[in-house]
């Protein structure tokens, strides 16, 4: 696909550094001509929103004798290319994420070539072939069965609400509260979408303590992987009295 260098440098109107990035795009289309640009909106932990230059495709993975296509975005801050790029998974309704060392709940990529990025040192392409060999030794997603799809297309739209910070959390239930914090929110429920929850409520930092009421027999499901978040405040609880669980404002029921 034929690079738009005006097309692109006009959405980079905004951009401080546009003619940088400018050029530094050109040279990913070099390499990864399939991209697609645009121009949206992305909301940031503390619920500010910047409008940002942001492209997406796939990436394509050697694994096991196997050649797959994982599907990433990049979001490119105005600030570029001194600030590295935000990149997050991008998958689709029969795709689950594998939450790992590289990867969160949500999608979001981190690897150390992000961590270290420096210009002129650090470049989109060579972030990319770093992500290529991480995701070479752990696979970031895996293919859900056919009576899983449905359930994931309900946690993805989750997790779109909450990382564009529009969760009924946010939006309704603390009008009435003027932003006060509570003392205890439970969320009832087990597995990738009960981990969603309670991560994203978390992130809000709109409670005090926040109490993940796995009701799941075992541990099936990944419900305890959120052990190796160390969230400050959360507190992990197997069954038990229900009523007593939920003593607190209100709870949230994945």
């Amino acid at each position: 696909m034929e690079f738009d260098c005006e097309g692109v440098r006009r959405l980079l109107g905004k951009y401080k550094f546009r003619d940088l990035t400018v050029e530094e795009l050109k040279n990913v289309n070099t390499f990864f001509p399939h991209f697609r640009y645009s121009m949206d909106t992305y909301v940031f932990k503390d619920s500010s929103q910047k409008d940002l230059l942001n492209f997406t495709g796939t990436i394509p993975v050697m694994y096991q004798g196997n050649v797959y296509n994982i599907p990433v975005r990049f979001w490119i801050l105005d600030s570029h290319p001194f600030a590295p790029p935000i990149c997050f998974l991008k998958p689709t309704a029969n795709m689950g994420i594998t939450v790992g060392k590289h990867v969160d709940v949500h999608g979001r990529i981190y690897l150390p070539y992000l961590q270290n990025w420096s210009h002129p040192k650090s470049v989109i392409v060579g972030l990319i072939k770093e992500m290529i060999a991480k995701f070479q030794e752990e696979l970031p997603l895996y293919s859900l069965p056919s009576s899983d799809e449905a359930r994931q297309v309900d946690l993805l739209a989750y997790i779109a609400k909450i990382t564009e910070g529009v969760s009924d959390i946010n939006s309704k239930s603390w009008t009435s509260h003027e932003n006060k914090t509570a003392n205890k929110i439970t969320v009832v429920g087990s597995g990738e979408l009960g981990i969603a929850c309670t991560l994203a409520i978390s992130a809000k930092g709109i409670a005090d303590k926040l109490v993940l009421l796995d009701c799941s027999e075992g541990t099936k499901g990944g419900t305890m992987d959120l052990d190796i978040f160390s969230l400050p405040n959360v507190e992990i609880s197997k069954g038990g009295d229900l009523h007593s669980q939920l003593s607190g404002p209100f709870g949230v029921l994945p």
